[in-house]
């Protein structure tokens, strides 16, 4: 149904209408062609109102009515769709008559282009590519003809006879140097090497035998005298303790041989004798202590370190060191005095032969005067400590000259029966000015 513009009103809409649904064309078709435009135009106005006045429910089936409808019409369309789509793979895909399988078949089938191509370069017998490789590493090539074992110019015979004129020079050479006829051949320059190595290493090794020979010899010498010597040392400490012991009992003293026993301080045994003063010198029971040694090396700094120590272990008041004459420190010759120690030497000859000790037994009065002294300048007696100290210092440089004489002593044999009357005058003049003394201490 097509309408025509009417005028309800002065807005104007011009539709172009055409009805298909059924109610309306049965409705419309009772009228006349020239009545139908109006009767339209009126069922509209008419629709118009009872939509507007239409319950919610009325809207709601309409709509839903019309979703049917598209959702029908959807579903119809896709279903088309689909078996159009299904239809036209099956005519592209088809196992035996698609397109695309014929087309692949055409192009890479066994008679197929691509097929046909590689064939003509790649066959085993006659491609293009056999060809290529059968003209240059063929049989027939260059390459061919060099690898040929049987071909004379070939590249192997070539090897061949480079490798063995090479062999066949270097083992002539190595022949060479391996021949003991030619003096200049590296064997015989390695045999003549040899040779003076051992020779060198014979004479070496007998001078290093004779070395440790000799150094044995030495050694054993060494031991054998040490021996010798410690046990010269133990005659020797025994020797004068005795002598010692003999001039203690003469001043009334009390000598004992502390040899090898411990003193004072802990785990200490130096000082090898000790002489007590008797009840007579008015000092008793002070310590003179004795060190007594047959050996050399000693310094005189070590000499007096180790009487210092023999002091303190023994509870003396002084000490004197006796070396055994020859052994002493170049510093100190036969009697050596530092403060009220003293360092004397002993004439083992004379001690044999139960002679006089001149700077030993000088020593021991010296001490004995001094120690004695000291305690009466203690006890505040009238004792003239100036003449008693003049008197030692006479003592000292007499003994410094007697020294001097048993030097001479030594060095001079003709002039001995006068130095034995010098040493008799000294040994009288001591005696005078320890008398001196003597009689100069308070009775």
């Amino acid at each position: 149904m097509k309408g025509n513009q009417n005028e309800f009103s002065e807005e104007r809409l011009t539709l172009k209408l055409e009805v298909t649904d059924t109610v309306v064309c049965e409705y419309l078709r009772r009228f006349s062609e020239s009545e139908r435009a109006q009767k339209a135009l009126e069922a509209l106005k008419v629709g118009v109102i009872a939509i507007q006045s239409a319950s919610p429910s009325l809207d709601t089936r309409v709509v839903e009515e019309k979703f049917r409808q598209v959702e029908k019409e959807m579903d119809d369309k896709i279903a088309s769709f689909r078996d159009d789509l299904r239809e036209r793979l099956e005519q592209y895909f088809r196992a035996e008559s698609g397109s695309v399988p014929l087309c692949i078949e055409r192009h890479f089938g066994e008679n197929g282009s691509v097929s046909r191509i590689l064939e003509t370069y790649f066959n085993a017998e006659k491609g293009r590519l056999c060809d290529i490789l059968e003209g240059k590493v063929g049989p027939n090539s260059y390459i061919g003809r060099q690898m040929d074992p049987n071909n004379r110019e070939g590249l192997q015979n070539r090897i061949e006879k480079t490798v063995e004129e090479i062999l066949r020079e270097g083992s002539s050479r190595i022949l060479e140097s391996f021949s003991l006829d030619d003096e200049s051949s590296a064997i015989s320059r390695l045999k003549r090497s040899l040779r003076e190595e051992i020779e060198k290493l014979q004479k070496a090794t007998a001078d290093h035998y004779a070395e440790i020979k000799s150094l044995i010899e030495k050694e054993k010498g060494r031991l054998e005298e040490a021996e010798r010597g410690t046990a010269k040392g133990r005659d020797f400490e025994t020797a004068l303790y005795e002598y010692l012991a003999a001039s203690a009992r003469g001043l009334e003293d009390e000598s004992e041989n502390t040899s090898g026993s411990r003193g004072l301080v802990a785990y200490e045994k130096v000082g090898d004798y000790v002489v007590r003063l008797g009840e007579t010198t008015r000092a008793p029971g002070k310590a003179i202590v004795f060190e007594a040694k047959k050996a050399s090396g000693y310094t005189l700094k070590k000499t007096l370190e180790e009487l210092d120590r023999a002091k303190k272990n023994r509870g003396a008041e002084i000490g004197i060191f006796a070396f055994c004459k020859g052994m002493e420190p170049p510093e100190v010759e036969d009697f050596y005095r530092s403060g009220n120690d003293f360092i004397v030497t002993v004439d083992e000859k004379l001690l044999a032969e139960g002679k006089p000790l001149l700077f030993f037994d000088a020593a021991y009065r010296i001490a004995r005067t001094l120690i004695v002294s000291r305690i009466r300048e203690e006890e505040e007696q009238a004792v003239d400590t100036d003449y008693i100290r003049s008197e030692i210092e006479n003592i000292t440089g007499a003994l410094r000259y007697a020294s001097d004489v048993l030097t001479k002593v030594n060095t001079i044999r003709n002039s001995a029966d006068t130095i034995e009357k010098d040493m008799d005058k000294l040994k009288g003049k001591i005696e005078e000015h320890l008398t001196n003394i003597a009689a100069h201490l308070p009775s």
